[in-house]
């Protein structure tokens, strides 16, 4: 099974991939006020979506909560941009109706590409983490790339 670490040590051997991370936008608003098996549909409808989109080489799982991982291999951070933004799109357009209620929401997503200067799995983690977060303070429903400060 390919997990962040073994994809980060193949990319040490020179290889190229891109992570991706996203969540929920305002998932406790969700269930808050639709309730907590109306956010359990929300994620299926995510989670079977995302499946349905990635590529078979693609890896996938859930994070934790609302959030989401997806390791891309041999995609550099445009293509997985353009995969990510696909996924966004495809998600908004798709309201969950629960006990006669039409749920819309969205995700926010944050993309890092491998780069030699990655000394531990976690740090590629965190750099697609602060690429999330800065589509969260955009305004949410978008898609980052990280950038090196």
């Amino acid at each position: 099974m390919v997990t962040g670490r073994s994809e980060f040590l193949r990319c040490k051997r020179g290889s190229l991939s891109s992570l991706i991370m996203f969540d929920i936008d305002h998932f406790k608003k969700v269930n808050d006020t639709y309730g907590h098996q109306a956010g359990d549909e929300v994620i299926r409808v995510v989670s079977n979506t995302l499946l349905q989109m990635q590529r078979e080489t693609d890896v996938s799982g859930r994070y934790g909560g609302e959030e989401f991982g997806i390791i891309l291999p041999d995609t550099d951070a445009q293509h997985a941009f353009i995969m990510a933004d696909r996924l966004r799109k495809q998600i908004e357009s798709m309201p969950v109706t629960h006990d006669g209620q039409v749920i819309q929401f969205t995700i926010s997503l944050g993309i890092s590409e491998f780069t030699e200067d990655l000394h531990e799995h976690t740090e590629w983690l965190e750099r697609s983490d602060q690429a999330l977060y800065e589509s969260k303070r955009n305004g949410r429903n978008q898609t980052n790339i990280f950038k090196q400060k």
